[in-house]
């Protein structure tokens, strides 16, 4: 993707990427405070765990940079449940923030949940996330429920969207 270019494109990614993948979550998650430090150190997963994850039914899609070597510039991971089809995970490098990515990987994660024939999306946001609660919002997804606590002190909203 140049900087010039309107839609990034998202791709899947293989284990061939899997490097590229593990230096963006190095590059990402140690600076999210936002989240508590044990769940970011969780967030930082090694090659071989992201080979695992992949062997393992998690889809991995991301958008590569020409002018970043290539590397991979954003990404997030799904995975097809029995309630439909869950997004997470999405790391975007902060040179690359508000430039579209998040919501090309929103429009993908929906294209791509109907193409696996799910009834819905659905995902957590950080409870206080506003730009990824205006993101969600803009793709049609809801809030469902009351929020929880997916990890000590992190207090998430799930949010959900029927697949057209």
């Amino acid at each position: 993707m140049s900087t010039n270019q309107k839609t990034p494109q998202v791709i899947e990614l293989t284990e061939d990427d899997a490097e590229a993948i593990e230096q963006l979550f190095k590059e990402v998650w140690p600076y999210a405070t936002e989240y508590p430090e044990e769940w970011r150190k969780n967030r930082m997963l090694s090659k071989d765990k992201i080979i695992d994850e992949m062997r393992h039914g998690y889809h991995y899609f991301g958008i590569k940079v020409e002018e970043f070597d290539n590397n991979i510039a954003g990404l997030y991971k799904a995975r097809i449940t029995p309630e439909g089809c869950f997004g997470e995970h999405q790391s975007i490098n902060p040179k690359y923030a508000r430039k579209g990515m998040g919501g090309a990987m929103y429009k993908q994660f929906i294209e791509f949940a109907k193409k696996m024939g799910c009834k819905r999306n659905y995902c957590n946001i950080l409870i206080g996330q506003l730009p990824s609660e205006k993101l969600v919002t803009k793709f049609g997804f809801k809030k469902v429920g009351e929020p929880y606590e997916q990890a000590e002190g992190m207090f998430v909203q799930m949010y959900e969207r029927e697949v057209e």
